[in-house]
């Protein structure tokens, strides 16, 4: 039986480069919680987590370390202790940080199960590591940044479809993006497009009309993401499919949008899932509905996660921990594969980990 004997929480702002644009706001660092589980047997498992906002991190770190406490003398069972979290902490509320503490605790436990097995996660789960397609989720904003940045993402990763940030304000200068990109990637690219939660209903049908005729092949996130109401209307009246669930908090909430209707491809975020037990219980969600499965950032976990799920799409490479890692995943001939190290394949370089720690 493998035990858990201490938990370690680290904090680190890592440099975003280039930084994350978008209609709302440029990120420039990536705020991330480390969790470390050293067990009593020797393997030690580890994972991160994005607190999106610096402000965040502090509050998340010790929300991780307190939870972590808990797990001192415990047994190494991911799920079981899931579900003893989302009892535990339901009239507190298992959604915001508390979800985010929960997911790098639980992503460390499967990393140091794995690793005690000696296996990658997928292996562990019963999958093969196979490649999984990426798309280049691209940093920029505007015509020619997004155009320099998506022709780049297809010549030197191979990639076959790119994402771009829009919701500039008006139609016309959305449509002068996308236009410089297909320009930039070729006929061949498959082109998404993000809203981040932007739009009003009126401004996303009629967006998402004049978009679909620009060839676009998914519309991300147009409307907020509790208006499941809305935007089951919106994919009804549109050809596009509306993409969305890197803000679904857990498997629960992605059951209510998937049985509204309210989106026809989905993107589920790990952390925001509940780890990498939370990932797995919303792939059969989307699997018992059909509908397409990619993923949202953390591309190592995804790559792990993502073979094993019956209805996958694609990967959105996007990485936010590469520059701190011994080893970083790569694009290959537009794919990532998983690697066949022990566990997540996360090795941290100590270097880039003291040379970006933040106090929290």
């Amino acid at each position: 039986m493998l035990t858990v004997r201490e938990v370690t929480i680290r904090a680190v702002n890592a440099a975003i480069e280039p930084p994350l644009r978008n209609s709302l706001n440029v990120i420039p660092v990536a705020p991330l919680v480390i969790a470390e589980i050293q067990t009593e047997q020797g393997p030690r498992g580890t994972a991160y987590a994005f607190a999106y906002a610096p402000q965040a991190l502090g509050p998340l770190a010790a929300l991780a370390r307190n939870l972590g406490e808990g797990l001192r003398g415990r047994e190494v069972a991911p799920q079981a202790l899931w579900d003893e979290w989302q009892d535990g902490l339901r009239l507190l509320g298992t959604e915001g940080l508390v979800q985010m503490a929960v997911s790098v605790l639980d992503m460390a436990l499967w990393d140091a199960l794995a690793k005690a097995q000696g296996l990658p996660l997928v292996r562990l789960l019963g999958g093969a590591p196979v490649p999984v397609p990426a798309y280049g989720s691209l940093r920029g904003w505007g015509p020619a940044m997004l155009a320099e940045e998506g022709g780049r993402a297809v010549a030197e990763w191979g990639v076959r479809a790119v994402k771009c940030k829009l919701g500039a304000p008006t139609l016309a200068a959305d449509l002068e993006t996308v236009r410089a990109l297909r320009g930039a990637v070729g006929a061949e690219t498959e082109i998404f497009v993000d809203y981040n939660q932007g739009l009003s209903r009126p401004e996303a049908l009629r967006r998402g009309l004049a978009l679909q005729e620009e060839g676009v092949r998914w519309l991300e996130e147009p409307l907020p993401v509790q208006d499941d109401l809305g935007l089951a209307e919106l994919s009804r009246r549109l050809a596009l499919p509306v993409q969305g669930g890197e803000n679904w908090w857990g498997p629960a909430a992605m059951q209510r949008s998937l049985e509204a209707g309210a989106v026809r491809l989905c993107m589920p975020d790990v952390m925001k899932m509940g780890g990498v037990t939370g990932f797995l219980r919303g792939m059969a969600v989307a699997a018992a509905h059909r509908v397409p499965l990619s993923s949202h950032i953390f591309v190592e976990a995804s790559a792990q996660l993502l073979p094993l799920a019956p209805t996958r799409h694609w990967l959105e490479w996007l990485d936010l921990a590469g520059g701190l890692l011994a080893e970083p995943l790569r694009v290959a001939g537009g794919t990532v594969t998983p690697p066949e190290r022990p566990g997540l394949g996360i090795e941290w370089n100590e270097a880039a980990l003291r040379r970006f720690a933040a106090e929290a």
